[in-house]
């Protein structure tokens, strides 16, 4: 019986591009989000998930004016669509590694003022060391979206929420009950976790555990005239003798030397805080993204 070869299929042509818009597109959950992070116009964004629902002869995303979310089809070529894009940064990476150079964009995100005090005199001798490496340090008291903003690492202090980050634990981050020498002077130093509630307590808005202060529900609600989502706002009101705080010792240890602040409720220790780094959970950590995380861990292991 005589074989007959068949014709291979042709495929139908489709770009990098339009795959990593479609990921864009995805990640951010917007053409329009997308077309920023591509440095490209919405239309642009929309002709190119057209041509990528083209070349599959499948619809990817069903999408209305309000909403938009993938097909079952879509879904699993978006997780298809991140394993090729990743093996081939990763043939990329590896490429660079062998001629020892590490270079690219790396969008740190941080809190403003951990970032200020602690990461900003460590981002020059990490700049001579990489030298084809360009940082962009956002500071920003809130929670940054990795995939939305196309944040590399997010550093973030504290509890984490379950999600598909890779955390990596750099260092503690120790606390402190403070207030000022006249605000004491005033209204008496509180011996106890309980004397709190007969006190003026500044508040962090962000901290998602409620019981930051280490009160249980039985006592009352703590009171204060100030709430701020920045730890440094609450310190400098601290020291103008508005209530007491507590907020990592980064943040007040200025005012404890100088005496404007004075340490409380020494026998007391709050829960133990960590800082993260957070990065995307892809099969490939690119090379800027793990040297910075090995020189952070190093630095915070020196201090």
């Amino acid at each position: 019986m005589k074989t007959v070869n068949q014709p291979l299929r042709k495929m139908k042509q489709y770009t990098l591009a339009d795959l990593y818009t479609f990921i864009a597109v995805v990640e951010t959950g917007s053409f329009h989000q997308a077309a920023e992070r591509m440095s490209t116009s919405t239309a642009s964004v929309s002709r190119r998930i057209s041509a990528l629902e083209e070349a599959m002869d499948t619809r990817l995303l069903n999408r209305t004016t309000r909403t938009m979310h993938l097909t079952d089809a879509g879904q699993q070529y978006y997780g298809d669509v991140q394993n090729v894009l990743a093996g081939l940064q990763e043939s990329e990476e590896r490429l660079k590694a062998g001629n020892a150079i590490i270079s690219g964009n790396l969008r740190i995100a941080a809190p403003m003022s951990f970032g200020i005090k602690r990461i900003s005199p460590l981002i020059p001798e990490f700049l001579k060391r990489y030298p084809d490496i360009h940082i962009d340090l956002v500071l920003e008291d809130r929670e940054t979206d990795l995939y939305a903003e196309g944040i590399d690492i997010a550093l973030r202090i504290g509890e984490l929420k379950d999600s598909s980050l890779i955390a990596t634990r750099l260092c503690p981050i120790d606390f402190a009950y403070c207030a000022s020498p006249d605000y004491l002077k005033k209204h008496g130093e509180p011996k106890s976790y309980d004397d709190l509630k007969n006190h003026h307590c500044l508040h962090y808005s962000l901290t998602r555990s409620k019981h930051q202060w280490g009160i249980s529900n039985e006592l009352a609600q703590l009171k204060g005239q100030l709430t701020a989502n920045n730890g440094q706002v609450l310190c400098d009101a601290a020291v103008q003798g508005t209530g007491i705080v507590i907020l990592p010792r980064f943040i007040v240890e200025s005012a404890l030397q100088k005496k404007q602040l004075k340490t409380i409720l020494v026998n007391v220790t709050p829960a133990p805080t960590y800082l993260y780094a957070l990065r995307l959970s892809r099969q490939f950590t690119p090379a800027k993204v793990k040297v910075m995380i090995d020189y952070l861990n190093e630095k915070f292991a020196e201090s």
